[in-house]
């Protein structure tokens, strides 16, 4: 059942045209990550939080935000179920973003959400990660 809502995922923003995609398996996006050699955006969420609808409308809703996170692996990863994922990135409370290397290694300060960042602040600290993740050239 999870490999089907992967795949509806990655279906639906093929789909919904240029976009970001987002996985719902931190496994599965961990893989992806590797082989594509991509930075890994692992966003640990609580699917009822009203923090978490903002977040979704306000910040990953812009425009500025998603063409930056088209080039991440990124994953949402609703809090409680990884628990693995939570020890090993040291999270303790949903609404955090955490960015990484392609081979899952945590870089720079995890991004506590709640309150919902600012579209600029989230855009300043993607940025920022992002280039601390990126690993060299292939050569």
């Amino acid at each position: 059942m999870l490999v089907s809502m992967v795949g509806i995922v990655g279906l639906s923003a093929l789909a919904g045209g240029c976009g970001p995609v987002w996985y719902m398996d931190p496994t599965f996006a961990e893989r992806v990550a590797a082989k594509d050699r991509k930075p890994l955006l692992l966003y640990f969420k609580s699917w009822d939080s009203t923090q978490h609808r903002n977040m979704r409308l306000e910040v990953f809703g812009d425009s500025a935000v998603k063409a930056e996170l088209t080039d991440t692996v990124n994953v949402e990863i609703e809090f409680g179920w990884f628990p693995e994922h939570q020890r090993k990135y040291g999270v303790r409370q949903p609404q955090v973003c955490v960015m990484c290397t392609p081979d899952g290694a945590k870089v720079s300060d995890p991004l506590f959400v709640n309150p919902v960042p600012t579209k600029e602040k989230f855009l300043d600290w993607l940025k920022r990660s992002k280039a601390e993740a990126k690993p060299p050239p292939a050569g």
